[in-house]
């Protein structure tokens, strides 16, 4: 067997295992963002629309992921855009004490602006 012939097997073989990875995190987990983080969502907290246009809208959720045996919980925030030719997510995965943090940071942002 030549390396060419070996390289018809490989590649296709290569591409079915990593999609069929992925398409079997996505079952397993449940959602999108669940697969890309390796845990289930729980709980969808809420949403925020960070910007709106005829064309694309950008929201920001806030969710929070199954504990695996013996951790806390996480929080997951993902900013979604939406176009009318395509699609973007990008999930973040926080722990509380990461969560708790970024909330103090927010309100001494909001503190420092002024009234």
């Amino acid at each position: 067997m030549q390396f060419s012939q070996l390289f018809d097997y490989i590649f296709p073989a290569v591409f079915v295992v990593f999609f069929g990875s992925f398409l079997f995190r996505l079952i397993r987990n449940g959602s999108l963002t669940g697969a890309l983080l390796g845990a289930r969502v729980t709980n969808t907290v809420g949403e925020i629309f960070l910007s709106k246009s005829q064309l694309s809208s950008h929201v920001l959720k806030v969710q929070t992921l199954e504990a695996s045996a013996g951790e806390k919980p996480t929080i997951a925030l993902s900013i979604v855009s939406k176009a009318p030719l395509g699609a973007s997510m990008v999930p973040m995965k926080l722990t509380s004490d990461q969560a708790k943090e970024l909330v103090g940071l927010l309100q001494q942002a909001i503190g420092s602006r002024g009234p």
